[in-house]
């Protein structure tokens, strides 16, 4: 699987038709700021794109993809200009420091982040990409990066850049839409085994070893057919247009996910984060899905998973902010399948604080392994649970003003040709119940499921 075609939905017309000569003319232009630019600085040249078509926009490929309808916001990207696994925020903030626009527009270039599963040790790393395409209600624009190197010449970057706009604009050939047969299923742990360790951490919760821990289940799926990162993002995009849908590289394949659960989202000085915790199934008759809902509000148990992680993340908010805030009651988030108690939490970063420095900060959140954290995370190892494909990680986007958004990666699958892993997992407490926690999974595993047969 090509990285084009990783994320590239069908469409009649592409984007290089539309404005190739726009694009070409200002890509040329560049090749003289460049060249006066010091070797080892991160430049870009960011192009508008007025009067987009609907189909053109639908025919954006590249190899990565965050889409957030809720928000009229979308990104597509392509290739690596910079990339930073080791000293990331020091290294990112340096080179935004120096960088360099080759144009009057002076709209900053965009960086991927990520960061491992809750079970694993945090280790964040970083990516600008060649070319990104922002859509957003008031408009499109495209962004072109470089780090200038002495030993390549301008014409040559520009040459570059205009062979792989091509790529990431033209328009893929229309897909044969077919249900996509699941030719076997493996869930770990079984049922039985599952039970069996939500038994162990509410003994190990009576005896005080914690308040809190996260399980999940593994399900590996072996399709007949490979499934398109990007259309599977672009298909939950539009089944859960409250969530974040996001397609990304990852190992030898890609991550794709529509989580609902915004670790952190940085806007100016304004840092929130939303606690996600509790859970209750939808019901198709209204007067069912309300009463569903006030018995989530009510529970004792949900309400006290809940407030663990919203104290969790205020605590840990007010090491790098002022006026730390939260509404004393959760509302209800309501999903296609399923309803979350959400409680969003606010407050103003302290100069030299940013919002790598949150995410480190805040992963992971009690949500996704427990509380307290270490004590959680050593009971889990104890237990042999390692999460893959990013599961209960970080994922997300800044733009080098140091804005962006960071959320943790759930309701997710890892794609690698035709097998596909997902995860599920459930908040386990004192008064957890094996059998209703075990429901909860399948439950969000069966979502997944769904979108995974028709994509």
């Amino acid at each position: 699987m090509t990285a084009t075609a990783a994320t590239r939905p069908a469409a009649c017309r592409g984007l290089w038709e539309e404005f190739g000569p726009r694009l070409e003319l200002a890509v040329q232009a560049a090749a003289g700021p460049l060249a006066a630019i010091e070797p080892g600085r991160l430049a870009s040249l960011s192009i508008v794109l007025p009067g987009m078509s609907a189909a053109a926009r639908a025919s954006v490929g590249g190899d990565s993809c965050w889409l957030a309808p809720h928000q009229e916001f979308s990104l597509y990207g392509s290739g690596t200009a910079l990339r930073f696994d080791d000293d990331v925020i020091d290294g990112f903030q340096a080179a935004c420091a120096r960088w360099c626009a080759l144009d009057a527009h002076g709209i900053p270039p965009v960086a991927w982040f990520s960061m491992a599963a809750a079970t694993a040790a945090p280790r964040l790393s970083l990516r600008v990409p060649r070319l990104l395409l922002r859509l957003a209600a008031d408009g499109a624009t495209l962004t072109l990066s470089t780090r200038r190197e002495a030993a390549v010449p301008p014409s040559e970057v520009a040459r570059q850049w205009l062979a792989e706009l091509r790529q990431f604009l033209a328009p893929a050939a229309e897909a044969q839409r077919a249900d996509n047969a699941i030719l076997a299923l493996q869930p770990t742990p079984n049922a039985e085994t599952w039970c069996s360790r939500v038994r162990t951490a509410t003994s190990a919760i009576a005896a005080g070893q914690f308040a809190k821990v996260v399980l999940a289940r593994r399900l590996a799926i072996r399709l007949a057919a490979p499934v398109v990162p990007g259309e599977l993002a672009a298909r939950l995009a539009r089944i859960h247009p409250e969530c974040y849908a996001l397609s990304f590289p990852h190992g030898r394949g890609w991550v794709v996910a529509a989580s609902p659960e915004l670790l952190a989202a940085k806007r100016g000085r304004r840092l929130v984060s939303h606690a996600l915790a509790g859970t209750a199934r939808r019901h198709a008759q209204p007067d069912e899905d309300a009463q569903a809902a006030a018995a989530l509000l009510a529970s004792p148990k949900e309400r006290h998973e809940h407030g663990i992680v919203v104290d969790a993340i205020a605590a840990r908010m007010v090491a790098i902010c002022d006026g730390v805030d939260h509404p004393a009651t959760p509302a209800i988030m309501p999903l296609r399948f399923l309803q979350h108690l959400c409680t969003p939490v606010s407050g103003c970063l302290r100069p030299g604080a940013g919002l790598l420095d949150a995410v480190c900060r805040l992963h992971p959140t009690p949500a996704v392994l427990g509380h307290p954290v270490e004590a959680a995370r050593a009971w889990l190892a104890r237990a042999e649970e390692s999460r893959d494909g990013l599961y209960s990680g970080v994922a997300g986007w800044i733009d080098a003003a140091g804005d962006g958004d960071g959320v943790v990666v759930l309701r997710s699958a890892y794609l690698e040709d035709r097998s596909a892993i997902l995860w599920a997992g459930a908040g386990i407490v004192a008064q957890s119940d094996a059998a209703a926690e075990l429901a909860e999974t399948e439950l969000k595993l069966a979502a997944m499921l769904e979108v995974l047969r028709t994509s």
